[in-house]
């Protein structure tokens, strides 16, 4: 699996210093993942290999488009083994709460178009239709989660076992349930953090956006101070959205006082913004320390 991933994106110089292993207690709470010396280079690392990812494959690219997409495509990919339903992914996607149940529909349908998913078959009785998770969705989530434990190792070298069980199809569902109740569980800390929420996370190219900015430096802090150099239109290019989407999340973090413009062509976060930036993803790399783990414990 580590040959799939183009993690140089992003050189973690072997360690970062003091790369002290922490216990599995201490990392469930996201300000103890805060202090530990690996966080700031295992978040960096994070943005840069899901960059990574969606600039590789334009399948990965849309269902990295949206939060919505990525947790249907997640319930999705979790059903492997029995199959996926309408009605199953509606009941799994209910959970978050981020997406309806006509959004549900849309995004099986997308993915039946990516490939992702294909018929299996109809039960007779009810008519219900029946999808098979194809093994190139399979992969492509092995890959992410290839990225994110790739970059988890940098807080917690235990985690790195993970990688080398990816292709073990038990160890694969196990994660992705895991992955799932975790979320899950934690879907109320993107209420703690609406603005980025909103603005970043929920919409199209929101994320990528958000992971560009914050994979550019490489300082000894997360989320860099420093000006990033910014054009819309290649941004937009990149991403496969309209200029004019890009600027509307550029002045919409501009007016919620998250970026700041430095000049014509370079960008920064605010102080708000570091601040809420950390919080978050010491949020979200805690309960992903958790779905390691859970994983873990199994395998042990």
């Amino acid at each position: 699996m580590g040959d799939c991933l183009a993690v140089d994106a992003i050189d973690t110089q072997e360690c970062v210093s003091n790369p002290c292993p922490i216990t599995s207690e201490p990392a469930l709470h996201c300000h103890e993942v805060h202090k530990h010396p690996g966080f700031v280079e295992g978040a960096r690392r994070w943005a840069a290999n899901m960059l990574v990812l969606s600039d590789q494959d334009r399948a990965v690219d849309g269902i990295f488009k949206d939060a919505g997409r990525f947790v249907a495509a997640m319930c999705a990919v979790s059903m492997r083994e029995e199959g996926v339903t309408l009605v199953k992914l509606k009941a799994l996607c209910a959970r978050f709460g981020l997406l309806s149940a006509g959004r549900a529909r849309a995004v099986l349908l997308f993915l039946r178009y990516l490939g992702y998913v294909e018929v299996w078959g109809q039960r007779r009785a009810s008519g219900t239709t029946h999808y098979k998770v194809n093994p190139t969705f399979v992969e492509a989530w092995r890959l992410q989660l290839e990225a994110i434990f790739t970059a988890l190792k940098l807080i917690d070298p235990r985690v790195g076992r993970l990688l080398n069980h990816l292709d073990d199809d038990a160890t694969f569902d196990a994660i992705c349930a895991s992955q799932i109740d975790e979320l899950a569980d934690d879907v109320e800390a993107l209420g703690r953090f609406p603005e980025i929420t909103q603005i970043f996370v929920n919409r199209a190219a929101g994320s990528q956006v958000l992971w560009y900015l914050l994979s550019f430096h490489r300082d000894n802090v997360f989320p860099s101070p420093k000006p990033v150099p910014f054009n819309p239109s290649i941004l937009a290019k990149r991403f496969h959205v309209s200029t004019v989407h890009v600027r509307r999340i550029l002045n919409a973090a501009v007016a919620a006082n998250l970026l700041r413009w430095v000049d014509d062509g370079h960008l920064i976060f605010t102080p708000k913004a570091l601040a809420n930036l950390y919080d978050f993803y010491g949020a979200q790399m805690s309960c992903l320390l958790r779905t390691a783990h859970h994983t873990l414990e199994l395998l042990d």
